[in-house]
């Protein structure tokens, strides 16, 4: 009887184990998310949703707007000048910001 309980005892911990082992293996699978790149193309700066122009005029009062752009997601490129500097300001279709990038780094 003891070797009965003794052999159900080790059956049931590697039982449980069993499934430990399985999920360790699924959680090693590799997965590859491929990100398709934004392509931009220019617009007339007219035709900027008024969320963006709102943004723009908010954030960056002390720039002056030299080109617009519509990217393939959706979002805007705002290139704006100030001084001698340069930058691209991106936004969602809602004016949200994205991110700022140096215009030579984000020119077409």
């Amino acid at each position: 009887m003891k070797k009965g309980m003794i052999i159900t005892a080790v059956v049931v911990a590697m039982g449980m184990s069993v499934p430990t082992g399985v999920l360790a293996a699924e959680a090693m699978k590799t997965s590859s998310v491929v990100q398709q790149e934004v392509t931009y193309e220019k617009i007339e700066l007219e035709t900027l949703p008024e969320a963006v122009v709102k943004s723009v005029s908010e954030g960056y009062a002390d720039y002056s707007v030299s080109e617009a752009f519509q990217g393939s997601d959706g979002s805007y490129k705002v290139i704006l000048e100030k001084d001698n500097e340069k930058i691209a300001v991106f936004f969602n279709d809602q004016g949200e910001f994205l991110k700022v990038e140096k215009a030579d780094d984000a020119e077409e």
